[in-house]
């Protein structure tokens, strides 16, 4: 399976088409995660790309409160959160909590605006960073997940 992941678009999905049509020339896409900010992006992904998008609000769409999405993948399930609410700017130990709690091998997250892949707590971690606003010195940026019987595997697309 394999899965664009995006977050932190913020209205502009010029960047983001971009990134996704270069991961269109390396294989299919199957769906599409966006984590958050805004919400109504990852709606537009959906209906331009005809996938299915797994999507969440973040803090600038007024999701405040426990909200989530869970992908189902041959490699176990994914918990997608914008991370505002579980406080990822400062640890990622709430997030790890809640996969634990809803059986999630793995978070998809964004608010930090900051791309990365990594283990905490026994859980993988992936933030794609932002499309339009990063943070970090490798530009905008999305990513590819590939998820299979061998586990999660990811890779960045920057700008």
């Amino acid at each position: 399976m394999r899965i664009i992941v995006v977050s932190d678009t913020h209205g502009n999905l010029k960047t983001a088409i971009e990134l996704f049509d270069r991961a269109l020339k390396n294989g299919p896409v199957d769906c599409i995660i966006h984590c958050g900010d805004y919400y109504s992006d990852g709606v537009k992904l959906s209906e331009l790309y005809d996938r299915i998008a797994y999507a969440v609000h973040g803090n600038c769409d007024g999701g405040w409160g426990e909200e989530f999405e869970k992908v189902e993948t041959p490699a176990g399930s994914i918990l997608v959160i914008h991370g505002h609410n579980e406080d990822v700017n400062y640890s990622l130990d709430g997030a790890a909590a809640l996969a634990r709690r809803e059986g999630c091998a793995m978070v998809c997250y964004g608010h930090t605006h900051l791309a990365e892949f990594r283990e905490h707590n026994g859980i993988l971690f992936l933030n794609p960073g932002s499309t339009v606003k990063p943070l970090g010195a490798d530009g905008p940026s999305a990513a590819v997940l590939t998820a299979d019987e061998d586990g999660f595997r990811a890779g960045m697309l920057y700008y």
